[in-house]
């Protein structure tokens, strides 16, 4: 996906050379505020957030396993991240599970999905790299943002999955995506609050195949076997929140076909 931090659990720090005053200065000066519009809006999928199943025990990770991005395929994040955890039947109503809230968090249950919103707070591009504090805490700042992302994976489809399990922002495939073979397009809807969510870009493990329409659908070819990871990102203006600037809303959804 594209629009998160760097690194959304981690400060990810950074530096500026010094160069000759003149054109060339100018001229950095001018590629360093487009190099950090396009971190702030492109890095979101440095890193992926993902649910492995064993069992009926399901665990949420972050790290670059599941993705081609580089870097270690496994980071820690904060459990106190996590701040839900929802085990869904497949009718789509949450069913009793189990919740480990040390790292990695923890889902065990008879989940035919399991839903987490994950969010790392407040964050502030600085002089002295991204830190995890909001806007009013940060002291100077060239931008601002808070980070939302739910990760669900179904591994068994009913029809009450073919609807949203939370309020935040969610990819709600139409069909049973289970029965899909690598090469088959699947047909989806973003959805935040109960309604289709419009001009949401949707990645396929990282690459952007699209954005969604004011019915929040888009078909994703699936390119591939085994487990599969698609990613929406989404952003909006907080006017007046002297917190943020904006606020960046991520999905994820999983599921694996033969």
């Amino acid at each position: 996906m594209l629009v998160f931090t760097p690194c959304q659990f981690l400060p990810v720090r950074s530096g500026i050379q010094r160069a000759p005053w003149g054109f060339m200065s100018q001229l950095l000066s001018v590629l360093s505020a487009v190099l950090l519009v396009f971190v702030l809006s492109q890095g979101a999928r440095a890193h992926d957030l993902w649910v492995e199943r064993e069992g009926n025990l399901q665990r949420l990770y972050f790290g670059h396993e599941r993705s081609a991005h580089e870097g270690a395929q496994h980071l820690e994040y904060r459990p106190e991240t996590v701040r839900q955890a929802a085990c869904h039947g497949a009718d789509g109503k949450q069913v009793r599970a189990e919740i480990g809230e040390a790292y990695p968090v923890s889902l065990k249950g008879d989940c035919a999905a399991s839903l987490f919103l994950v969010s790392s707070g407040y964050w502030s591009k600085t002089p002295y790299g991204t830190r995890n504090l909001p806007r009013n805490e940060a002291g100077q700042v060239f931008e601002s943002w808070l980070s939302v992302e739910t990760v669900k994976r179904i591994d068994r489809w009913g029809d009450g999955l073919a609807e949203a399990l939370g309020e935040g922002l969610e990819l709600v495939p139409l069909g049973n995506p289970l029965s899909l073979k690598a090469g088959e397009k699947l047909r989806l809807r973003a959805m935040r609050q109960g309604r289709p969510a419009a001009d949401v870009t949707v990645a396929y493990f990282g690459k952007p195949r699209g954005v969604t329409g004011a019915d929040g659908l888009i078909n994703i070819r699936l390119n591939q076997p085994g487990l599969q990871l698609i990613q929406a990102s989404q952003e909006a203006l907080l006017p007046g929140d002297v917190r943020a600037d904006k606020v960046i809303r991520g999905a994820t959804l999983q599921f694996e076909i033969k």
